[in-house]
């Protein structure tokens, strides 16, 4: 919440938006103000993704990301 709340205080501060487009970016706030912390998803964090959990959110990761990360993992434990 904090980090919207710095987000409202850069939008009224700048000089290069439009009128129209800080409503825009504050309704867009507001619509993230709405949504419960829990029911949040954890965060995007593969960069290929086969999709996403229908229920919770989540991204699944494709089976490149999987191969990617255990290959890290290896090197990592060779050192």
């Amino acid at each position: 919440m904090e980090d919207i709340k710095k987000m409202e205080k850069l939008i009224d501060a700048s000089t290069t938006l439009t009128e129209a487009k800080k409503q825009e970016i504050r309704a867009h706030l507001e619509q993230q103000k709405s949504v419960k912390e829990e029911d949040r998803p954890d965060g995007d964090v593969y960069y290929k993704k086969a999709g996403k959990d229908p229920e919770s959110g989540i991204e699944i990761p494709s089976e490149g990301s999987v191969e990617e990360a255990k290959k890290w993992v290896d090197e990592e434990n060779r050192r």
